[in-house]
């Protein structure tokens, strides 16, 4: 009798370590494989984003050698600021201003003269010429060239000009030879030169003085783009003037 209660009781005791051993292999399994994705997932990470405006022209810097640095900002009501650091993957062309998105790195042993993070381009936002802020028409402007019906015609000399009053009613100036003044209408785009005087000095210009004058007398409407100044008759131009400033 002793001996099959000893028989049975071995037999359950296997019976429970059998059945324990797989389960806890399964666990131990389960512990790992998350063990393994955390791992994974921490070590996916790799620098930051962000936004970044260059201005279209770089400027003088100092380094251990001189340089050529960016003009930066982070939005567009920002101020402009220097940035010593290269844009990896990043083809400047002088003239234009860009948007672009970078990725920002951490260095480790970044050079003396360069920032401690390394930018890299991810893409191109935009790219485009900056728009020239619009003079007023009270200023003053220098003959440039004459519309000949199918192009224009630079002028030869730079002689000729005009200055117009901030009040906009009158206007000075000189054709080439004699010295001009006259009445000045402006309304809107509309724009009228009348009364025109001269002094009579003899010059070999007057000629050219002619044209200037007579030009001036069709003119009707004008337009301003940057620093420069056309005047029209109807929808034909007649001259173009630019900005001495």
């Amino acid at each position: 009798m002793k001996y099959w209660i000893l028989t049975l009781s071995l037999l359950l005791s296997s019976i429970l370590l059998v059945d324990a051993r797989p389960r806890r292999k399964k666990h131990q399994s389960k512990r790992s494989k998350h063990r393994v994705t955390r791992v994974v997932r921490r070590s996916s990470g790799g620098g930051n984003y962000k936004s970044v405006w260059i201005a279209p022209h770089q400027v003088d810097c100092n380094g251990v050698a001189p340089l050529k640095c960016f003009q930066v900002k982070y939005s567009p009501q920002e101020e402009w600021q220097t940035y010593s650091g290269a844009i990896d993957r990043f083809k400047f062309v002088e003239g234009f201003e860009y948007q672009i998105k970078v990725k920002e790195t951490k260095l480790k042993n970044p050079p003396a003269d360069a920032p401690d993070t390394k930018w890299t381009l991810v893409r191109v936002v935009s790219k485009q010429e900056p728009e020239l802020p619009k003079l007023p028409l009270a200023s003053q402007w220098i003959l440039s060239a004459y519309y000949t019906g199918s192009a224009w015609e630079p002028t030869n000399s730079k002689s000729a000009y005009l200055t117009i009053a901030r009040d906009l009613k009158g206007f000075s100036g000189t054709g080439g030879c004699n010295r001009l003044r006259g009445d000045l209408e402006a309304n809107g785009t509309n724009v009228t030169f009348s009364q025109i005087i001269s002094t009579k000095m003899a010059c070999d210009k007057l000629q050219a003085e002619t044209r200037f004058i007579e030009a001036l007398g069709k003119a009707n409407r004008f337009d301003i783009v940057g620093g420069e100044l056309t005047l029209f008759n109807g929808q034909t131009p007649l001259m173009k003037l630019e900005s001495y400033r």
